[in-house]
């Protein structure tokens, strides 16, 4: 019997020895096989992948649409921009045609409901815009421009309730001298808010946030605070040859009260022109009511008209007096009609004359939600 050696270990084997007693392994060749089989079918599906001819793409089919996007919608279309409703809809089959037909790429924004505006009409050759309607109280207010760089100014109707008090809480009220006040040739409007203020702020009408234990320093500092806010209004600040007026007023203390009252209070306000009668003095002599006069007063000495002023008015009885806070006192007097006007003429002849320009009505209310 030949012999021959393991392919393995190379131990020697007998003839048609299938397995290697030494290391135990098989001695056919049919795994080798197999092997070399597999390797040569992963060669041949590579060269495969490798060197396929590419084909030739399909060309695209470009077709005429409408792309609908938000904010803003970008519509490509021909001559005449479809209705709103047209964005939103299922896009039309177009039959194609020889011809070449121009398109163009728009940009239209989505269709929204514009708010109706508020009609507003003059109030009484101001500056202030008033909204239609019939309401019980109006209140100005400003809204900055800002295409003018600048406040525009409105009487704004509300509807509320007005504080009530039966107590004489008049004879509490106070008239403070503009002089004893920064800027004084001009302090009258500020001075006139002051003594109003302070007799809201006695009552409790609204929450003062200025604490002082000295009553002339808690003045001096409302004073300023006063002063800041129509210095704010006006775009610049008071100076001995410009003072404040009627509309300046009106805002400033709104504000005000607004910033400092317990409960959202706001103030309304009217105007009156002259001839003024008893009556729309009895009016403001109720609750928390007041009005301030603009007035031209006329030196009692020289007989001198002087500038532009403002005084607060305290009280009006049905005999037609009535009591004015100014300059540091408290004024008496009646109405008299002159041809050159109506002038509100004090008991005491050492006074100065004062010829009334506009009575303006300020009466505090709390405004419904």
């Amino acid at each position: 019997m030949s012999k021959h050696n393991c392919r393995f270990c190379n131990h020697d084997l007998p003839e048609g020895a299938r397995k290697c007693p030494s290391c135990k392994r098989g001695q056919t060749a049919y795994v080798d096989y197999l092997a070399l089989f597999t390797i040569g079918c992963v060669l041949i599906l590579v060269g495969y992948m490798l060197f396929k001819p590419e084909s030739e793409p399909e060309p695209y089919k470009i077709e005429k649409t409408t792309v609908v996007i938000d904010q803003p919608t970008v519509v490509i279309r021909k001559k005449t921009v479809p209705s709103p409703r047209t964005y939103f809809a299922k896009p039309k089959t177009q039959t194609p045609t020889s011809k070449t037909t121009k398109t163009s790429i728009e940009t239209v924004k989505p269709w929204k409901v514009t708010p109706k505006p508020v009609e507003t009409e003059q109030y009484q050759d101001t500056k202030f815009l008033q909204e239609l309607g019939d309401f019980p109280y109006y209140v100005a207010e400003r809204r900055w421009n800002s295409q003018t760089k600048s406040f525009d100014f409105f009487r704004k109707g509300m509807h509320g309730a007005e504080p009530t008090d039966s107590r004489d809480i008049r004879r509490y009220m106070i008239s403070e001298h503009q002089n004893n006040y920064p800027t004084p040739q001009s302090g009258c409007g500020p001075t006139a808010l002051l003594n109003l203020y302070v007799w809201y702020s006695k009552f409790g009408l609204i929450q003062e946030k200025i604490r002082h234990s000295n009553p002339k320093r808690y003045k001096q500092l409302k004073f300023r605070e006063i002063d800041r806010k129509i210095s704010e209004i006006k775009g610049q600040a008071r100076s001995p040859y410009g003072g404040t007026n009627t509309l300046e007023q009106v805002i400033a203390i709104d504000e005000i009260v607004q910033d400092n009252s317990k409960n959202p209070l706001r103030v309304h306000f009217e105007y009156t022109e002259p001839p003024l009668k008893t009556s729309d003095f009895l009016n403001i002599t109720r609750n928390f009511r007041s009005g301030i006069l603009s007035v031209q007063p006329k030196d009692s000495r020289t007989g001198r008209m002087m500038g532009n002023h403002a005084v607060l008015v305290i009280r009006g009885d049905t005999a037609g007096k009535i009591t004015v806070s100014n300059w540091g006192e408290f004024q008496h007097g009646r109405l008299v009609n002159k041809p050159d006007g109506q002038w509100f003429i004090p008991d005491d002849t050492t006074q100065h004359s004062l010829k009334i320009n506009k009575l303006t009505t300020l009466i505090p209310f709390v405004p419904k939600a």
